[in-house]
C-alpha cells in the first residue's frame, strides 16, 4: 500500500524493512578502486526500490499505534542511489548535538546495503551531508564505508542532489536585502518547517485519531522540544498552521544566532543557503 499523504508527512518516521532491489543500470561487479567519477556515476544512475514499514516503537517513542495497523504502514521508496542516500542524510537531522528522530535508522542501514552492493565499499567512502546554511547547527549526515588507509592516493568526486526541502536561496537573497540576517533566518526557518510539515498534507494526516495522526502529533512534540518552541494547544484540533508558526519562530531565532556567530554579512549568508540540496562526496583509493 502506498500513500503520498503519509509518505510526505511522516518522512522522518519511516523505518526501512531491509528489502532492497536494484532495478536498473546496475554494474555486473561493484565499482571502485580509485575511480571516484565512476562511483559517482553509478550512484546517480543506478536505481533501487527499498521496501519499508513505518514501525514506531511505543515503548521508546510514546506513540500509541492501534492494534492491527501494520498493514497501513507498509511503504516502498524508489529512486537513484544518490536520491535515497540524500533522504537517509535528511532522516538523520541533528539540532545542535541531538537527533530530531531515530526512527529511520533502519532506513539508513538499508540504503547503505544497497550502496555497498553497487560499489566497492572496502575501497570507497561515500558521505552525504545536508547543511541548510553556513555554520548551521542543524544538519543531517550519513557515511557509507570506512576511511581510506594512510599513504594511499585518494580520488574524489562530488554530487549535488535534492534534499526534498524547498529551494529558498532566491527568497533568502531578497530577504537579505530588505531585512538583513533576520530576513534570511525567517526564510530558512520557514523552508525547513514547510519541508518537515507540509501544511495541507499534514492537516489531512493529523486528524481522526488514526495511526497517521498519532505519528504526526509525536513528530510535532519532538520538533517543538528540539527547536525550543511551545507545543500548540490547538494541534489536537488539527490546527497545524499555529503549530508551524510556533516552530518557525523558534527556529528562526536559532538560525539567526548561527548566522551572527558565523560573522558573515546577510548577503553572504543568503548566498550560502543550500536548504534544497544534499552534497554527496565520493572518495576512492586503490
Amino acid at each position: 500500500m502506498t500513500s503520498t499523504v503519509l509518505d510526505g508527512v511522516l518522512c522522518l518516521l519511516l523505518i526501512s524493512a531491509a528489502v532492497v532491489a536494484v532495478t536498473t543500470a546496475t554494474p555486473r561487479e561493484p565499482v571502485g578502486e580509485g575511480h571516484a567519477a565512476d562511483v559517482a556515476t553509478t550512484l546517480s544512475t543506478t536505481t533501487a526500490s527499498v521496501n519499508y514499514t513505518l514501525t514506531p516503537r511505543a515503548g521508546t517513542t510514546g506513540v500509541d499505534v492501534p492494534r492491527g495497523a501494520s498493514d497501513d504502514l507498509d511503504r516502498t521508496a524508489h529512486g537513484t542511489l544518490a536520491e535515497l542516500l540524500a533522504r537517509a542524510a535528511v532522516a538523520r537531522i541533528e539540532v545542535g548535538d541531538e537527533r530530531l528522530s531515530y526512527a529511520r535508522d533502519d532506513f539508513g542501514r538499508a540504503v547503505s546495503r544497497a550502496i555497498r552492493g553497487a560499489v566497492r565499499s572496502n575501497h570507497t567512502q561515500v558521505t552525504a551531508v545536508w547543511r541548510p546554511y553556513p555554520e548551521s547547527s542543524i544538519a543531517g549526515r550519513i557515511v557509507v564505508g570506512g576511511r581510506p588507509p594512510p599513504n594511499r592516493p585518494v580520488h574524489a568526486a562530488t554530487i549535488d542532489t535534492s534534499s526534498g526541502f524547498p529551494t529558498t536561496r532566491a527568497a533568502s537573497r531578497r530577504a537579505a536585502r530588505t531585512r538583513g540576517i533576520d530576513g534570511v533566518a525567517d526564510t530558512v526557518a520557514g523552508g525547513i518547517v514547510k519541508g518537515l510539515f507540509p501544511p495541507t498534507r499534514t492537516r489531512v494526516a493529523a486528524g481522526g485519531g488514526t495511526t497517521a495522526s498519532a505519528l504526526v502529533h509525536h513528530r510535532y512534540r519532538r520538533a517543538s522540544n528540539r527547536f525550543g518552541a511551545p507545543l500548540s494547544p490547538r494541534l489536537a484540533d488539527g490546527d497545524v498552521d499555529d503549530a508551524n508558526d510556533r516552530l518557525e519562530a523558534a527556529l528562526s531565532d536559532r538560525v539567526a544566532r548561527d548566522l551572527r556567530t558565523a560573522n558573515t554579512s546577510a548577503v553572504a549568508a543568503a548566498d550560502g543557503v543550500r536548504l534544497g540540496r544534499v552534497r554527496i562526496v565520493v572518495r576512492t583509493w586503490p
